[in-house]
């Protein structure tokens, strides 16, 4: 990670101070309670491409320091992400953080079902760009907490924190969605069970979103949880994305992956889920 970012986001004097200009500015007109100091350290270690492209396409709905508290997020039925603060929802690994593909689905064709608009005006390596730099927005996020978690701890330098918060944003491999064998027969009784005992807690045992349980996001934020009845999901709705959900998980919430299921058990929940959105 820290090879990728080293040229980027190395800054000329004039860029940054091209940079903090800009973040001034839009903290001001956005009325943004953003601190000018935290402002001045993500300009910091920010490419000027990747800040420019930022302020235009992500800032108005995710904020200039990208705490999802933008100008036009008030107007959002769902809240921009905080980038800082929280993790990224629809990723293809098991360790909760996004490949490069995983962000760049979502800058190429936004948020399906939610209010993040696609992005297909943008260039393959606008969107790199973009990747680089929201990646390390993130990375800020864990290195001040990394700091205040390290505060009393002497054996721990300053040197080997930064390399922590590198590793924390650095994604496994993504898993590799093989359709089911030509044996595989579709069981929706086994679909139900594997279903109530793994999703109604929170799904509701009907698949409309009103399970007795009532989940919180990582900042203790009461969830709406899908209503798979509806068809409609954010993470996609083809059983190729579906797959991903179940087996990775949604990062950030009480969905964690099934990392204890097999694949064939993840298929058979796929089919009952479509079941459930009267898909099949």
């Amino acid at each position: 990670m820290k090879a990728r970012h080293g040229g980027a986001i190395a800054l000329g004097a004039v860029g940054l101070a091209m940079g903090f200009t800009l973040s001034q500015t839009a903290c001001r007109s956005a009325g943004s309670a953003a601190s000018t100091a935290s402002v001045a350290t993500t300009g910091s270690i920010a490419s000027l491409e990747g800040h420019a492209l930022f302020m235009a396409h992500c800032a108005p709905c995710h904020g200039v320091t990208g705490r999802g508290n933008g100008p036009a997020a008030i107007a959002l039925t769902v809240a921009p992400r905080d980038f800082l603060r929280e993790r990224f929802r629809y990723v293809s690994t098991l360790n909760g953080v996004p490949t490069d593909e995983d962000l760049s689905d979502s800058i190429r064709n936004g948020r399906r079902f939610g209010e993040m608009p696609a992005g297909p005006q943008l260039t393959d390596d606008e969107v790199r760009v973009l990747i680089d730099y929201v990646r390390e927005i993130q990375r800020l996020g864990w290195l001040e907490d990394l700091r205040k978690e390290f505060a009393d701890d002497d054996d721990t330098s300053p040197e080997e924190i930064e390399e922590i918060s590198h590793i924390r944003v650095e994604p496994r491999d993504a898993i590799q969605v093989r359709r089911p064998a030509p044996s595989f027969q579709r069981k929706t009784e086994t679909g139900r069970e594997l279903y109530t005992a793994n999703c109604a807690s929170c799904h509701g045992l009907s698949g409309r979103g009103d399970g007795m349980a009532k989940p919180l996001d990582e900042q203790g934020r009461p969830i709406s949880v899908r209503d798979l009845t509806s068809g409609e999901f954010r993470g996609g709705t083809k059983i190729e994305e579906i797959f991903k959900r179940i087996r990775c998980g949604v990062p950030g919430t009480p969905m964690s992956a099934a990392v204890a299921l097999s694949d064939e058990e993840v298929w058979q929940l796929v089919y009952y889920v479509r079941y459930l959105a009267g898909q099949i």
